[in-house]
């Protein structure tokens, strides 16, 4: 009986995220995460070691480890749609910020 009640609730556990109503990265959140690593990707690409290192860091910083950007992924991945309003969201952020990032480049 014991065995069961702790199957239950694992399921449980594990259905809760499932049901939750956005994704495990809030969107906003991984806007800015996401235009941040490619970012770094246009910076360091040549640089395998060092983009991967430089990648490591921001997701320190923002505080997502592998697993909760794979959880991530695979619930955008359920939904397509969403990817259109997070990419939506990207332009729009990126088109936002583009004349600070131009002035930067340009020093």
């Amino acid at each position: 009986m014991s065995l069961r009640r702790i199957s239950l609730v694992f399921f449980l556990a594990l259905l809760l995220p499932a049901c939750s109503g956005g994704p495990p990265v809030p969107e906003e959140k991984f806007v800015e995460f996401y235009i941040r690593l490619q970012m770094l990707d246009a910076r360091y690409g040549a640089d395998v070691a060092l983009q991967k290192e430089k990648a490591d860091s921001l997701m320190n910083s923002y505080h997502i480890d592998k697993a909760l950007l794979d959880s991530t992924l695979s619930w955008y991945n359920r939904r397509p749609e969403r990817w259109q309003k997070f990419f939506s969201r990207v332009e729009k952020r990126l088109a936002e910020i583009k004349p600070d990032y131009v002035r930067q480049k340009s020093r």
